[in-house]
């Protein structure tokens, strides 16, 4: 045992700049021996290369799978030469790599930058071996290196690779061996070819595929993928598949292409800067998501290795998530991915009829289409939650029921499952509360979000809504009074007197602590529970923090009162004003009022700020000036010219009275008589001057020119804006519900609306809308009955009707407010090509 561990010590070739083989290829040496010692020893001494041979198909054969059932070897080994020294000697001097590497070019070419790798030398025999002591003798121009190898496959050079076969074989390499590969890359000669096509083919590949075959490593070839960070997993199934090359595509997937490897470097991940392109990271995701529907119909139904529709990539997200994150709203892209998406629907139900593809949640817990509501994916979010099919196998995937029309009046049921708020993270709690889109305001309008919140706002929410409003309204007044009738002498906390007044006082003090502690906590509560980014809080959530602030400011005055500090005033009355202001919120609950309130918010948040900001620049600039240039007047004499400068200079003796005297010029009360006397009134007269030029003409007149322009841009959204504050207020008072409650006032109807893949009944929670179509009058529609009524207690409800349904109140949504009226169109989807062959 001693004895073959000693000369596979001696024959482990370690590549330069490796000093030292690794514990783990130590202890793997040592059980290795162990194992085949008994099987093949005898070849030790014979015959090294054939003992080396029977090794490594030794630890092969004893190899674990990986998930996706290709070989992981517990121990594997390059063959070295003096080829190979050379190949790792090339790039030694130069130890820098490329972080961003092209994954192929014709200007760059490829990194010797070969890194040290273990292995075993052919040269390291004696002469009392088999071979004499002598490697392989190979003729210089029938040796193959990297270089020769990547530049014949590039120019498709298949007379230059005629002996690569040969030459593998009598030296016992692979081509996945490091000296074959691109160290910054991993790059192979496979992947290179498939970089190099020439009318959709490269004559290399079959070539390549051939040879690898032949020495056992076609699966290891055929799988290598790139390594660098960058590139990382990807195959050349992926490459045949970004070159919409299905003929490729059935090559690879004839020699053994894993089709689920996962490329999931860098440049295939989601950023925020940068070139880059997510698409699931699986072949089968780039396939659909390039809008290559044959392939993505082999790649599901191929007889070699079948894609798993199940499948997901690091994130967790299908291929209907990477369809939904790659939409981008515009109407070519639109139609592509709604008919993918629909198209892959229908497959998953041809393979598996009880496969339900669209609740497959990633690793955000989002379904695809709660994916499109927080993604802000308008267009595609408004095809899936309005998807109306009219295939009769296909039929339970629709989400939408034509019931009857009438003219253009359509009936309309829609599947509200995962919708409302009564599902955790629904979709409606998506797009208010969790959603960063900056179309979340244009996707609150759509149907039928925008008729069940106006049915939430009628039923219940609105009630809620006013009653909370005519309290504030008296917290405030009481707060307002209690605040006026303080006393004035002497110091807090102020003795009880027992009179009428004074425990009136009193009550109120209590009364609006009580007030102040409940909206501090529900604060609290509110930014706990939602957690909402930055630009939330700007588009719907200011007032949470103004109320926020009223509720501090009101508890830091209680604490300063019974300290006995008079300074409790100035932050009761701070309180005070904030609690006045925050009256606004309440315009929410009424159309006009909350369209101008959204107005108001907008132009502070665009304009005033960013005019607070220049403007502060300015007055701080030339008040600082202004007050150096006072200090240098001198004071000798108390004559007329001396008392006016002494007058000037003290009213801009300070950083603080001088900013107050400037901030008078700026809206035009400010006087320039007064200095008229003073050492450098010229330059003081100029500085004054500029200063209101600068301000009061440039700033101000910008400010109301951005205003008029702000209010123009905000007025065609602010009524949709309005109603995404208005929900965020219906949700936040349905939430706060007892579950029975919320159960009770739940809108819609539990119906029947067909049949399931097995036969049973397909029962939806429905909710109905009533809308006019003018663009699909006249048009044939399926299974439409044009005699208004309630056809729920004829055909849709007749059998297996829930025992809750009882109890539910019947829906009936009239015609569409003048704001609500949105155009809706019936999506009718048809059968892939692959199905109808």
């Amino acid at each position: 045992m001693g004895g073959v561990r000693g000369v596979l010590q001696k024959g482990l070739g370690v590549m330069p700049g490796a000093s030292e083989v690794s514990l783990e290829y130590k202890v793997n040496i040592k059980s290795m021996c162990k194992g085949i010692s008994s099987r093949c020893g005898f070849l030790l001494y014979q015959d090294p290369s054939r003992y080396i041979a029977a090794l490594l198909e030794y630890t092969m054969s004893n190899s674990d799978t990986e998930n996706d059932g290709s070989p992981k070897r517990r121990f594997s080994l390059e063959v070295h030469d003096k080829d190979s020294l050379a190949a790792f000697e090339k790039g030694k001097k130069d130890g820098k790599r490329e972080a961003k590497p092209p994954m192929d070019s014709a200007l760059q070419k490829e990194s010797d930058n070969i890194p040290p790798e273990i292995g075993f030398n052919f040269d390291f025999l004696g002469p009392t071996q088999g071979n004499g002591g002598k490697a392989p003798d190979i003729d210089p121009k029938d040796v193959y290196n990297r270089d020769r190898i990547f530049a014949a496959v590039a120019k498709e050079d298949t007379e230059d690779l005629a002996g690569l076969q040969s030459y593998l074989k009598r030296t016992m390499k692979n081509l996945t061996n490091t000296e074959f590969k691109d160290p910054d890359t991993g790059k192979t000669c496979l992947l290179k070819a498939m970089w190099n096509l020439r009318n959709g083919m490269n004559d290399t590949i079959p070539i390549l595929l051939e040879a690898a075959k032949s020495t056992g490593h076609l699966k290891e070839l055929v799988n290598a993928a790139y390594t660098n960070d960058y590139y990382k997993g990807q195959t050349a199934l992926h490459i045949a598949v970004e070159k919409r090359n299905l003929n490729l595509v059935k090559l690879l997937m004839e020699n053994e292409a894993n089709v689920n490897a996962s490329a999931k470097g860098l440049f295939f991940q989601q950023k925020k800067k940068g070139v880059s392109f997510y698409f699931g990271e699986l072949p089968l995701s780039l396939a659909a998501c390039t809008n290559q529907p044959d392939i993505v119909n082999y790649l599901l139904y191929n007889p070699y290795d079948r894609a798993d529709l199940h499948a997901v990539d690091s994130h967790k997200n299908t291929v209907l998530h990477a369809l939904v994150l790659v939409a981008d709203d515009t109407e070519e892209n639109t139609e592509i991915i709604t008919n993918m998406y629909d198209d892959i629907l229908k497959k998953s139900v041809k393979i598996n009829p009880q496969m339900k593809l669209e609740d497959l949640e990633n690793c955000d817990q989002l379904t695809p289409m709660k994916l499109a509501a927080k993604m802000g994916k308008i267009d595609l979010l408004k095809h899936i939650i309005r998807r109306e099919i009219e295939e009769p196998g296909y039929r339970h995937l629709s989400r939408k029921f034509t019931e009857w029309t009438y003219g253009p009046v359509h009936t309309s049921l829609y599947d509200i499952s995962s919708v409302d708020i009564q599902e955790h993270d629904s979709v409606l709690e998506t797009i208010v509360f969790k959603s960063n889109a900056y179309n979340r305001h244009k996707m609150i309008v759509l149907e039928p979000l925008n008729h069940l919140l106006q049915e939430k706002w009628d039923s219940f929410a609105g009630i809620i809504f006013y009653v909370k409003f005519i309290v504030y309204i008296i917290y405030m007044s009481v707060f307002t009074a209690t605040s006026y009738h303080r006393p004035l002498e002497g110091q807090p906390p102020f003795p009880l007197q027992g009179t009428t007044k004074d425990n009136a006082r009193v009550v109120g003090e209590v009364f609006i602590m009580l007030g102040g502690i409940y909206i501090f906590i529900s604060e609290i509560i509110y930014f706990w529970k939602r957690r909402p980014s930055l630009q939330i809080l700007m588009m719907d959530g200011y007032f949470e923090i103004l109320f926020f602030l009223q509720a501090s400011l009101l508890l830091c005055s209680g604490m300063v009162y019974l300290a006995g500090s008079e300074v409790y005033v100035a932050l009761m009355v701070f309180a005070l004003v904030i609690g006045w202001v925050n009256m606004l919120y309440y315009t929410r609950g009424f159309q006009q009022t909350g369209i101008y309130s959204v107005m108001i918010q907008k132009t502070i948040l665009r304009d005033m700020l960013r005019f607070l900001l220049v403007y502060v620049v300015f007055l701080f600039g030339f008040a600082a000036a202004l007050v150096t240039l006072i200090g240098e007047a001198p004071q000798k004499a108390e004559n007329s010219t001396e008392a006016g400068e002494k007058e000037a200079a003290n009213s801009y003796s300070g950083l603080y009275i001088t900013s107050l005297e400037l901030f008078k010029f700026t809206i035009g009360m400010g006087d320039l008589e007064f200095n008229e006397n003073l050492k450098f009134k010229h330059f003081f007269m100029f500085l004054l001057i500029l200063y209101v030029v600068l301000t009061y003409v440039l700033l101000l007149n910008m400010l109301i020119a951005l205003m008029s322009e702000t209010v123009s841009k905000v007025s065609s959204e602010s009524k949709s804006i309005w109603k995404l504050q208005r929900a965020a207020t219906i949700l936040d008072i349905e939430r706060f519900l007892p579950k029975f409650v919320r159960e009770k006032l739940r809108c819609g109807r539990y119906l029947t609306v067909g049949k399931t893949p097995d036969g049973k009944s397909d029962e939806r929670w429905c909710f109905r809308v009533e809308e006019m179509q003018w663009g699909s009058f006249g048009k044939n529609q399926f299974c439409i009955n044009e005699e208004p009524g309630d056809k729920e207690k004829v055909k849709l409800s007749s059998n297996n009707k829930s025992p809750k349904d009882k109890n539910r109140k019947i829906l009936s949504i009239g015609w569409n407010h003048e704001e609500e009226q949105v155009p809706l169109n019936s999506v009718s989807t048809s059968p892939s090509e692959g199905e109808k062959v």
